[in-house]
């Protein structure tokens, strides 16, 4: 009979103690200030949704209500990271859609496209070539990590087969687009760091072996093996992989750049929508944030206009995702204007550019990841 009441009081006592760490925690996240964005996960947080009758009914509200929470919910970094160590115990290979691969280098998985989307992007860059046969276009998509440094993958751990995707995209654009293959060169470096190990982006070694041998196919004479020298600008660059799986977060990196090693680099670049013109194709700014690979270009944007110094007399387009920030720098020295959109930002259509500008030549500069899953693209070339 006293064990039984021991134990009911010893529930009790649970209960109560249960009840009050969820007040104290309903106390807290009310009291502590909502943030607007995750350095550790460098990303912006869900902010409180608006209250309505529409959003009530559709269900709206409540999704957007949880995730609210989730994201401002009080000492969240630290349960993330308690999480994160608790699943690395248990054996896991795979955080938020990043797998965690060996010597710690982290891999986003390979994306499967929308066979129809896919189809409507290259039906739109087809349309839009024809449209301009005077003028050389080219493509290069830049394989994913997982997709070169296989062998770095976990145990047991497979992706779907993004070359074979390339050969789609490839047959799909037909002879009227010059494909640029850069998965040959990467994979023949693939022992060196092309890649970030806590970031998806390639490094500018990586980018630059793939302009040196692509150079011929790109409209460049000569060799430009010595065109250009190296610096390390920063040597404490945590990626977007280790915010996103939250492992690796204590790995630094560096990050290079190239300039020409003779004659002027000078250049303007003009940001077009934000009315704000620079001198340089780098941002130092950005090595004071987290986003340290915004040091390219200044990170993402809709329409830049780069005009330098050379005596060439081309001007080239270059439609392109943040893969192409690195590579743009190799471009500069050979053309005199190089016109660089986002389809993601980007709300106007190729044929706006084209009369703008006077384009000469047209590079599409994607990753495949991206390359294979942007909606924006048909809508950017083919002008809905």
């Amino acid at each position: 009979m006293e064990r039984r009441k021991r134990r009911r009081r010893t529930e009790s006592l649970v209960g109560i103690l249960f009840i009050l760490c969820l007040f104290l925690g309903l106390v807290v996240n009310i009291l502590v200030p909502d943030k607007e964005k995750s350095e550790e996960e460098n990303r912006m947080l869900e902010t409180k949704p608006g209250l309505s009758m529409s959003t009530v009914m559709s269900g709206d509200f409540m999704e957007q209500w949880e995730e609210y929470m989730s994201d401002q919910f009080a000492g969240r970094n630290l349960w993330r990271s308690f999480k994160v160590g608790l699943d690395r115990l248990g054996g896991s290979r795979m955080e938020n859609g990043v797998y965690i691969g060996k010597d710690g280098q982290l891999l986003e998985d390979i994306q499967v496209p929308d066979q129809d989307q896919l189809s409507e992007n290259l039906d739109a860059i087809k349309s839009f070539v024809e449209k301009y046969p005077d003028i050389p276009a080219r493509m290069m998509l830049v394989p994913d990590a997982a997709c070169v440094l296989g062998d770095s993958l976990p145990a047991f751990a497979s992706v779907e087969d993004q070359r074979q995707m390339f050969s789609l995209v490839q047959r799909g654009l037909g002879d009227s687009v010059t494909w640029i293959d850069a998965f040959s060169t990467l994979n023949k470096y693939k022992n060196e760091k092309i890649y970030y190990k806590t970031d998806h982006h390639w490094t500018t070694q990586g980018a630059f072996y793939v302009f040196r041998e692509s150079a011929q196919a790109l409209g460049i004479d000569g060799d430009v093996s010595d065109d250009f020298v190296s610096y390390t600008v920063t040597d404490s660059f945590n990626g977007a992989l280790a915010s996103k799986s939250g492992v690796g977060l204590g790995e630094k990196e560096q990050i290079d750049i190239y300039v020409p090693a003779e004659g002027d680099d000078d250049v303007i670049v003009n940001y077009v929508d934000e009315a704000r013109k620079t001198t340089s194709l780098y941002d130092s700014s950005k090595l004071e944030t987290r986003d340290k690979y915004g040091v390219f270009l200044g990170g993402n944007t809709s329409v830049l206009d780069i005009k330098t110094v050379s005596t060439s007399q081309k001007r080239l387009l270059v439609v392109k995702d943040s893969f192409a920030d690195c590579f743009i720098p190799f471009l500069a020295p050979y053309y005199r204007e190089i016109i660089v959109v986002d389809p993601r930002y980007y709300s106007g259509t190729m044929d706006d550019i084209m009369e703008t500008y006077r384009i000469t030549e047209t590079l599409i500069l994607y990753s495949g990841n991206t390359f294979l899953s942007d909606n924006n693209i048909s809508g950017v070339f083919a002008g809905e």
